[in-house]
């Protein structure tokens, strides 16, 4: 039980912000704001299996204020990017790195605050850049700092916005093709483990399209 009730703290933890900062849910286009009221509405389905009917309902209501409408009519169908005018030798940044880099992270905070090492690995790089290891780091080295770090860090007893500060979020491209996911740490938790070399108040992660797909290459801090 405390595990599905972590998970389903999890899967919201990206969506929290919506609550917290108007200007955030004002960004959203329509298709976003559909899919994210999808994601409420299955979360309040999941709380009815749990005979949580109050906090089902809740999550439901909240699915009318995100997306009013929903489930009388169908997905609105995502708007292109309109081109952003770049220099001739940098290629456009591929639209679909926002929507991608929301995504991977979110799967990414699943993995770990489920302490699931394999669900975390699957969004990584084969190589990870970090701050002091200028060459990265391999899978292999990644799978067993995760197992370190579930063995020593009771992860699944907290939720990420419990230590992300989640309407901080903002996606960034690069000219060279990563786009970067920043977010801020809440302050009692900026110290919290110094362990990690990227671990500071505000920190990017760097999401880039390898051939086998969308993946995290690199975590650091930004200022």
């Amino acid at each position: 039980m405390k595990r599905t009730v972590i998970l389903i703290s999890i899967f919201l933890a990206l969506t929290s912000a919506v609550s917290a900062s108007e200007m955030f849910f004002d960004d959203l286009s329509d298709a976003q704001r559909y899919d994210l009221a999808d994601a409420y509405d299955r979360v309040a389905d999941r709380f009815d299996e749990l005979d949580d009917t109050e906090r089902a309902k809740s999550y439901r209501a909240m699915v009318q204020v995100i997306f009013p409408g929903f489930g009388r009519v169908e997905r609105p169908v995502e708007a292109e990017e309109p081109a952003r005018p770049q220099r001739p030798e940098q290629p456009a940044p591929d639209p679909a790195g926002g929507d991608a880099s929301f995504y991977y992270f979110n799967k990414l905070l699943r993995g770990i605050f489920n302490e699931n090492t394999s669900l975390t690995l699957s969004v990584i790089a084969d190589t990870l850049y970090l701050p002091l290891f200028d060459a990265g780091v391999d899978k292999a080295m990644v799978n067993s700092e995760l197992e370190w770090f579930f063995s020593e860090y009771d992860v699944s007893s907290v939720a990420p916005d419990d230590i992300f500060r989640m309407s901080t979020m903002q996606v960034i491209p690069l000219d060279n093709g990563y786009w970067r996911l920043d977010i801020q740490i809440w302050s009692e938790y900026a110290d919290a483990i110094p362990e990690v070399t990227f671990w500071a108040e505000k920190m990017g992660f760097y999401f880039r399209k390898f051939p086998e797909g969308w993946r995290l290459a690199a975590i650091g801090p930004v200022a």
